[in-house]
């Protein structure tokens, strides 16, 4: 387990879920009228093997590990066993997020990511949505690159992630026009992953998950801005601009 996962406060959670806790165990209706949505994750190796014991972590869409490094929820998933995470959780655990200053910008939709996690191994899955449809239930979804994934008929989405072993050391460089906004540190947003920037503009992430990710950075005016490239994990990144990011990310 990693130091620091539980630190937030119990009187907070307790609260949190006392504020979920009217919700019944069972939540008839959503869009297709399915009972108990729920996420579940089946971790695979790269054979496509049920995998050894690791931990799920899901951080808000928005969080800024640099502000807050904690996962907004963490779920031990024991070897080769699927796990269920329900709707009620995950909207607690965001309520959380948000009283520690995690944007959450409409609060009939809570967006989310996953890592998955153990010394070995390391994977990451963005873009979740937990919706709330025109009853007040909610169901989950998660959107791909032209298409969405929806859950079946029982409300339930099922993903299978993929662990890989982690790429360590990443290392890239924020560039003239990086240099020019006085960039301090560089984030993948709503992820455990955060550098800081060194005199000549060089970083390196200490971990990511194999794969390819958006880039934000933090300015010493603490403005945030969005890279034009994206990083692909195993090559040395450069990314050719910086713009600034929408309003949502101001500190």
């Amino acid at each position: 387990m990693k130091p620091g996962l539980f630190s937030r406060p119990i009187c907070l959670l307790t609260a949190l879920l006392c504020a979920f806790c009217g919700k019944p165990e069972t939540v008839a209706g959503g869009y297709d009228d399915v009972e108990n949505p729920a996420l579940t994750v089946s971790l695979r190796d790269t054979l496509g093997r049920p995998y050894a014991a690791a931990e799920i972590h899901l951080y808000a869409r928005y969080q800024n590990p640099g502000k807050d490094s904690v996962p907004m929820y963490v779920r031990n998933a024991p070897a080769a066993k699927t796990i269920a995470i329900r709707d009620s959780l995950i909207l607690a655990a965001m309520a959380g997020s948000k009283l520690l200053g995690t944007p959450w910008p409409s609060q009939d939709t809570v967006e989310f990511n996953l890592v998955a996690s153990d010394p070995a191994g390391e994977t990451f899955l963005g873009d979740f949505q937990l919706l709330k449809g025109s009853n007040g239930a909610f169901r989950f979804q998660r959107r791909l690159p032209g298409s969405v994934v929806y859950p079946n008929s029982m409300g339930t989405l099922a993903v299978t992630p993929t662990m890989a072993g982690p790429v360590l050391n990443q290392r890239g460089r924020i560039g003239v026009r990086g240099l020019e906004l006085k960039l301090k540190n560089v984030f993948i947003a709503g992820s455990p992953y955060r550098a800081s920037i060194g005199g000549d503009g060089s970083f390196a992430f200490a971990r990511l998950a194999p794969g390819r990710y958006d880039v934000k950075a933090v300015s010493e005016d603490a403005k945030i801005y969005t890279a034009a490239d994206s990083l692909i994990t195993g090559i040395e990144y450069l990314p050719a601009d910086w713009s600034e990011a929408d309003l949502i990310w101001v500190e």
